[in-house]
Parts: C-alpha cells; structure tokens; sequence
C-alpha cells in the first residue's frame, strides 16, 4: 500500500467479581469452568463501585490459546478493552493511551520494575502459583500510587494448610514445578514455584548446524535463558492473625557472538598481495528482579483490620558489548569499541493499611507508607583506532524519599447508591527539591435496578520514577531515573463512566467512556544511539503533554457450556511537545480501532476447545515524505511525526485442552495451541530505502508467522 510517497509491504477470557460489603464472597461469572465460591477473610475484596476493575483468576490464565505453550498473565490484559499491546508479543500495556512504563505492577503488594523475559515475549508472572489479580484501567482506590495509567496488583497462592499438592507443567521452550502444602498442618503452609527455560538446549544443536555447514568464516555463537522462582511460607497464629514470608527471584542471560574471518586483495604499487581480516561481535546481557516482603494481616478489632507489609525490591540490567574489526597487510589495522551499560534500583519499604466499618453505610479504609529509593546507572566506553584509545565513563547516584498517606470512605445510601470518596497525598524528595503532590479520587455506583448499573469516577494520579529510553521498545538498555528539580513528576487525571448491563439469558453489556490528560511526558530528542545518555539526561528529552479519550464496549454470553465475549475499543491518543511538533500529533500506538472476540465451548468434562480473533488499526511511525534539492543536498523533509499508518493487525488463535482423571485422583491436561492460525504477515517494524532517482519505499517485515505448540500439566 503506499502511504504519503512511501510504499509498505506487509511482508482467555475475563470474569467479573462481586463484592459484598461486609462479607468477602466470590463467585466466578463468566468462565467455562465451572462456578467456585471462595471465603478467605485475608484476600483483599475488590471494591465494587471501582469502575474499571477487572479481576483474573486461575482459569482466565492458565489453559486456552497461549503462544509457545506458556499461559501468560500479560498477554491475557492486553486482549481486554481499553488495552494496546504496542508490538507483536511483547508485554507492553500502553493503557488508554498511556506510555507503556507508566503501569504499576505488584506482586503480593510490591512494586516490580522489570516484568518481561526475552524482551518481553514472556511476562515475569508465573500462572502456575498466581491466585488472582485485580486489573485497574481508571477509578483508582486511593491505597494505589506511583504511577499514572493503570495498576497490576497480583496476588500468589498460599500453600495449603491440609494436604501436599502441586502441578508440573512441561511446554514447547520451559518447565515448571509448582508445590505447597503444611509444614505444621492447620497453621503453617509453604508454597514454591519454579520456572526454567530451555532454548539453549535447543540453540546448541542448531547452531552446531549452522558453523559446521557456514563455508564464509562466519561462526556463530551464544545462547538465551531465563529463570524465575516464588516462595512463601504462611502461618496462622489463628484466624484473625496471620504472618507471611514472600520471595521472588527472576534472571535473564543473552548471550551473542558472531566472528567472521576474511580474506582481502591489497593493491600496492601496482601488484597484487593477500592480506586477512577478523569481525568479531560479542554481546552479553543479564537482567531481572529480586523481591522479598514479610506480611502481618491483623483484626485489631471486630470492626477494624489491618495489613502491614515491609518490603525490599530490586531491579538490575548489565549490558556488555564489544566490537572489533582487524585488518592485516602489510601492517595491522584495528578498530574495536567496548562499551558496558550498568542499571540498578533498589527500594525498601513499609507500608500499612487499615479496613475500618464505622457503620453499616461506611466503609473506611485509610494508611501510610515509606519508601526508600537508590538509583545507580553507570556505563563504560572504550574504543580503539589503530592503537589510539578514548575512553569515557559517565554514572548517577541518586537516592529518594517517598511518603504517602491516604485515606477514603464508602458510602452507601438507599441501598443503591454507593459514593467513595478519597484522598492521597505523596511526597517526594531527592537532594536539592521536594515535590508534594494530592490526588484526589470519587468514584460512585448508582443501582439503577436489578439489571443495570451506572458509575462514574474521577483520579488524578502523580509518577516520581521516568524510565529513561532511546527506544519504544522494552530492552535491558533503558534505566530508571527519579524527578528531580529539573524534570518534574508525570501526572494523569481521568474522568470515566459507564452502565453495565445483565440481561435475562446469560447476556450481559458494558459500556464506557474515558477522557485522561498526562503532563510532564519524557521523549528523547538526541542522535540515533542505543544507551540513553546519563550526564546530560536532564537536557537530552523533550518534555510534552498527551491526552487520550475513548469508548469501550464489553458484550458476552455465557451458558452452562458455551462462553462468547465481544470486546471493542474505539480511541484517540495523542501528544504534543513542542520541541518536536507545534501541534497536537497521533501517538505511536493511536490505533482507532480495537476488537477481540473470544469463544468458549466445554464439549465434555475431559475436551474444551478455545477460539480468539484479535484486530486493530495499524499502529503508526515517522518517515520522510519526500527530498529537497535533487541533484544537490538530499535533504529528507518530514511532516508531523508518526505520520504514517502500518497495515492493520489481525490474528486468529485457536486451543484445546484434553483432561484426565486418573484412577488415582492425579488430573492430566494436554493443551494444543496454535498461534495465527491462517499465517498473517503482521508488520513488526519497516526500514525506509532510497531509490537510485532518491524516491523513498518503505519494507515492512513481519516475525511471527503461524506458531503451533503444546504442553502437559500434571496436578497432584
């Protein structure tokens, strides 16, 4: 297709939970397994006037159609309204129009930096041990802060206090085993989960391959793997009384080499002679995060709980690179660079919070927290000519103060009309200024009658942390940095409605509306470069505002074997620096349309079959639309960035599960997926060439092609 002079070659479902104040009850009301209710006084209850609150569980996750046989937490949000993935199979969630590091992710109520392996094809969350998690789009509860779009709050399992059980998983790149049970039966429990790849041991072979049958000189080397590991240990000193140690512990290991050995004819003094020459690229990255937290959940009283969390979290990325060219003649010719990309951040914290009923119509939850944070990015540069050195070196050390206070009421009058208003106030300080924020958050449910509800919020919401980038994409590269006194702190408000809708039958339809405004947007105005600069990071980004405003349809069907869901996004993001751009400009993921249908269908107790149509508008990028001068100086000349559409994406992604109970109790599952059923080319990224009369063509290149793949679960 050609778009502005250029020419482009396109080379599991939800539930929904309610609460009930007073009690916490939950029942599942969507899934095609079958219904479960579940009491746990120590599992936080959703609010149920939160607009936008979407809660996950085990079988929302864990089986249907999942690519490379790895159920994905990730993956599953991105197929829900309101959600852009950004690029094919990464984890990115650029949440009604949000930046994509402006998510807050938690698991068991600790922050998590990095949350992707290989770049971002796997999120760092196991399903295996996951219980639920609440998804949050707007409408915020006033506990949540630290970042502007959306909030992640994942809770792990337990081990259970009676009985050893557990599950094996094996699939197409990875392994899991995830096992729990009593350690003082009735009172202490333990629960474990581990997860390792195994795409080195398919590498090795391949690889092998490739050098032996390689005639050019070429020899390739290197390798990928990722590990991650949850742990708990929980005890109940009685059943208002709880104590929990948790733990998680994830790394990435990439490693590259590719040398080639060359032959080359020198000319000298007119005579012909043989000289040789050696490329060698090496590259070695590691990163991931440690987490620990002790967790003491308390009933102070009958009408009164609290929660007390006291954490450590911690982000690291190395990047190491070295590249060398050698030329031998009759001298030696020797350009290398060798370049190291150090990232840390670490924090400790304590954090409390409290649930207090004062009344029958008030529900009252306030708390505080504190949290340390120390920023350490450092990098290392040596490059070499013909035996002449530059070296440079360049770090930051940055520490930060964090205090938050929070306090909010639910209200209930007339039994229909449930109005939660709250307030938050954070502070942050770093050496030389202090930032002091309040957001204010309203929320309010009006029960129109058994079969329809309308609610509307409002939040504002302030981020301290920038993840400072070169690139859209999600690499170990990027670093995190805090607001200081010349970059100040990103900020989003956002106003939201909707009605919800159950009709007879097992119907049910969603319909909402956001507008959202974010100030004190980051975007790096330098060269083309990998690392993003350290020394002058403050001056090196372009600062801008966006908006984002949208609708968001949710329409489904349930019956005793049978699920159809129906999810449509129409939306419109955009952004305005005026350093790039004096006007407002389509963002890089403004895709107007988005729709994912899901399918259900429970044949039997032991076969289910699963069905998913993803599609939206292209996503967009920037290029040149034509040269000035011909003939002179090739000046490329550009309109508004982001000015071209990509060819609109699509996939079709069908599972099945077959399940058996043995004679002994122990329940076998084989699922078989196929991801992009029918082979579409959707574009990854494009390159833009010149033709020899100096017009511009773009090529767009595809990655993913159909991908089938399976995996067995053994549950003992």
């Amino acid at each position: 297709m050609s778009l502005f002079g250029v020419t482009v070659h396109a080379g599991t479902e939800t539930s929904d939970t309610l609460a009930v104040i007073g009690k916490n009850l939950e029942e599942k009301t969507d899934s095609i397994v079958e219904a479960k209710i579940t009491a746990d006084k120590y599992k936080d209850k959703p609010r149920r006037n939160q607009i936008d609150l979407k809660r996950l569980e085990e079988a929302d996750f864990l089986y249907g159609n999942v690519a490379f046989s790895t159920p994905d937490l990730i993956k599953t949000i991105q197929m829900l309204p309101g959600v852009n993935p950004g690029t094919e199979l990464m984890s990115g969630l650029y949440v009604h129009g949000g930046e994509g590091s402006d998510n807050l992710f938690l698991l068991d109520g600790v922050p998590m930096y990095q949350i992707s392996h290989l770049g971002g094809i796997f999120s760092s969350f196991n399903t295996d041990i996951v219980d639920h998690l609440d998804f949050y789009k707007s409408g915020f509860p006033a506990e949540y802060g630290g970042r502007m779009s959306s909030v992640v709050d994942v809770v792990t399992a337990n081990g259970d206090f009676d009985e050893y059980g557990g599950t094996f998983r094996i699939g197409l790149i990875d392994g899991r085993l995830c096992f729990g049970g009593p350690i003082i039966k009735g009172r202490t429990s333990f629960n474990v989960a581990v997860r390792r790849s195994w795409l080195e041991a398919v590498l090795a072979p391949a690889i092998a391959i490739a050098n032996r049958t390689n005639k050019d000189g070429e020899t390739i080397g290197g390798g990928y793997s990722f590990y991650d590991l949850n742990a708990s240990v929980t005890h109940k000193f009685n059943k208002y009384n709880v104590l929990s140690v948790k733990f998680y512990h994830g790394r990435d290991h990439l490693k590259l080499k590719l040398d080639t050995q060359n032959s080359t004819t020198v000319h000298e003094d007119g005579e012909n002679s043989t000289g040789n020459g050696a490329d060698n690229l090496h590259t070695d990255i590691t990163w991931g995060n440690t987490l620990a937290s002790m967790d003491w959940s308390y009933r102070i009283r009958d009408n009164l709980d609290m929660k007390t969390v006291l954490y450590y979290t911690g982000s690291m990325a190395d990047v190491n690179y070295f590249w060398q060219k050698r030329e031998f003649d009759e001298t030696e010719h020797n350009v290398s660079m060798d370049e190291t990309n150090y990232s840390r951040i670490n924090d400790i914290a304590i954090k409390s919070d409290f649930n207090w009923l004062p009344h029958k119509s008030h529900n009252v939850r306030f708390g505080a927290s504190y949290q340390f944070h120390k920023y350490d990015p450092s990098r290392q540069s040596l490059s070499e000519v013909d035996a002449i050195q530059d070296e440079s070196a360049s770090s930051l050390h940055y520490t930060g103060n964090e205090i938050s206070l929070y306090a909010e009421d639910r209200m209930t009058f007339l039994d229909r009309i449930h109005l939660n208003i709250g307030l938050r106030y954070a502070m942050f300080g770093v050496p030389g200024k202090v930032w002091h924020r309040a957001e204010p958050r309203i929320a309010m449910e009006i029960g129109c009658n058994k079969m329809m509800d309308f609610k509307v919020s409002y939040t504002e919401m302030n981020q301290f942390a920038h993840l400072v980038s070169t690139t859209y994409l999600d690499i170990p590269t990027n670093c995190w940095l805090p607001s200081t006194s010349e970059i100040a702190p990103m900020k989003s408000r956002q106003v939201a409605g909707g009605i919800y809708c159950r009709f007879p039958h097992g119907f049910h339809l969603n319909v909402e509306g956001w507008y959202k405004t974010m100030d004190n947007l980051l975007e790096y105005s330098g060269a083309n470069a990998l690392f993003p600069p350290l020394d002058t990071w403050e001056t090196s980004f372009n600062k801008g505002k966006g908006r984002s405003y949208g609708l968001e349809t949710d329409f489904g069907w349930r019956s005793e074997k049978l699920t159809l869901t129906a999810y449509y996004t129409l939306s419109w993001s955009q952004r305005k620096f005026d350093g790039i751009w004096p006007e407002w400009y389509s963002h890089r993921y403004d895709n107007r349309h988005k729709i994912t249908l899901i399918g259900g269908w429970k044949l039997s107790r032991t076969v289910e079959l699963y069905a998913s149509w993803n599609y939206h508008s292209g996503n967009r990028m920037t290029v040149a639309t034509h040269i000035y001068n011909p003939g002179e100086v090739f000046d490329r000349i550009y309109t508004q960035p982001n000015n071209v559409v990509l060819p609109d994406y699509h996939r079709l992604d069908l599972g099945a599960n077959f399940r058996k109970i043995s004679k002994k109790g122990l329940e076998h599952v084989w699922n078989i997926s196929v991801y992009n059923v029918y082979n579409r080319k959707n574009v990854v990224f494009v390159s833009v060439s010149e033709r020899d009369d100096k017009s511009l063509y773009g090529t767009g290149r595809a990655i993913f092609p159909v991908i089938p793949s399976f995996s067995y679960c053994l549950k003992f």
